[in-house]
């Protein structure tokens, strides 16, 4: 495919698709006629996931920085947000696109009312995310009829959008680029890499303290069950149950609220942390890197790979552990709260884990010119 050829990615959930009775699928359609009879260029707008094509021209176009021509739009509903392909989708797609300067390429539609994107600063990252975006709503348009001129109206006004996001993006795209890939400037790589030092091992630390905080709630969760199982065989009913629900709640009260920080701070950690590596990985594909520039980089990578692998391994526990808490929530309202910002908190993780998994991928998939030993 041309790489001048703008190309498009429409991430959404097959269910919705379904309980639609394929109408999401039919507006990928009519968005790309409507926009190849505005412009006369054809757009292609990749929306079947299980097709091969889908991966080979999203590595080739976010692995070469071809972001210019390239947009993704989300088709944002309650159920995308439990879908973890959409979310690292969208995640990954507005990284790249983020630390080239071209934001406005993510566009999300909201197609049907979504309690995430309803608070003001809403816990949810992605929500986050997706309010910080110029988005599109469709939550009345969804129920009018595919041929009606509100809706025709409403098709064209999105292919006239996504027309002059491609415009500015394409404007701007040379000095992002410039910018992101300039290597010309020998403290260029050691400059990046300072600015890295400090950042990683903190996220580390983050790792590390879910770890811990992680156990001692299991620890008050391993002491509930035992209270509950000595009540039920006093035969104190309920009443003695909900002692031990309201008792735990108080012991969970702390570690809760700390599990909830760390949050935040890996969150906050990596949205410092990405843009500069991977800009690091497109200036590491420069094949004139000297030899003492990509020893150093070499190094780097070596601990970004770890770092990505003890996350991951860190991802199954934490969602068993959501899961968990999600039973004990049944226990008693006075729980629920810390069990719903618990489980909020462990999303973070694996939200982060897709950013680490796309760094890992990008060093490990980049080719002789991205150096590391692995």
């Amino acid at each position: 495919m041309d790489r001048d050829e703008p190309v498009g990615f429409w991430s959404y959930t097959r269910r919705d698709d379904e309980i639609e009775r394929g109408k999401i699928k039919r507006l990928v359609d009519l968005i790309s006629d409507e926009f190849e009879i505005m412009t006369g260029r054809e757009l292609h707008i990749f929306f079947d996931k299980q097709d091969i094509s889908w991966g080979e021209e999203w590595r080739s176009r976010i692995d070469s920085a071809i972001m210019g021509t390239t947009f993704m739009i989300a088709i944002v509903t309650p159920r995308f947000f439990r879908s973890q392909e959409c979310r690292r989708e969208v995640i990954t797609f507005s990284s790249h696109a983020s630390s080239l300067g071209l934001d406005d390429l993510l566009l999300p539609i909201l197609y049907s009312g979504s309690p995430d994107l309803l608070d003001e600063s809403p816990d949810d990252e992605l929500a986050t995310l997706i309010k910080r975006r110029q988005h599109v709503d469709w939550t009345s348009l969804r129920l009018e009829d595919e041929g009606s001129p509100k809706y025709r109206q409403a098709v064209h006004e999105l292919a006239i959008r996504l027309s002059e996001i491609l415009e500015r993006a394409s404007e701007l795209e040379p000095t992002a680029q410039e910018e992101a890939l300039a290597v010309d400037d020998q403290a260029g790589i050691v400059e990046q890499l300072a600015e890295m030092e400090g950042a990683l091992p903190r996220l580390t630390e983050c790792l590390n303290g879910f770890g811990e905080v992680t156990a001692e709630i299991g620890s008050h969760m391993e002491w509930a069950t035992a209270e509950i199982n000595e009540s039920d065989k006093r035969n104190a009913g309920f009443a003695g149950r909900l002692r031990v629900s309201q008792q735990l709640a108080r012991r969970l009260q702390d570690p809760v609220e700390r599990f909830a920080q760390l949050g935040d701070q890996y969150a906050a950690g990596l949205a410092i942390v990405d843009p500069g590596v991977l800009t690091l990985i497109r200036m590491a594909r420069d094949p004139e890197l000297s030899d003492e520039d990509h020893a150093t980089v070499s190094e780097f990578f070596e601990a970004v790979l770890g770092m990505a692998s003890a996350s991951r391994d860190n991802v199954p526990v934490l969602m068993g552990f959501s899961s968990s808490a999600e039973e004990i929530a049944k226990f008693s309202k006075s729980i629920r709260p810390l069990m719903r910002t618990l489980k909020k908190s462990v999303q973070r993780v694996v939200d982060g884990q897709s950013v680490m998994d796309e760094w890992e991928r990008l060093i490990q998939e980049g080719g002789e010119n991205i150096p590391s030993s692995r």
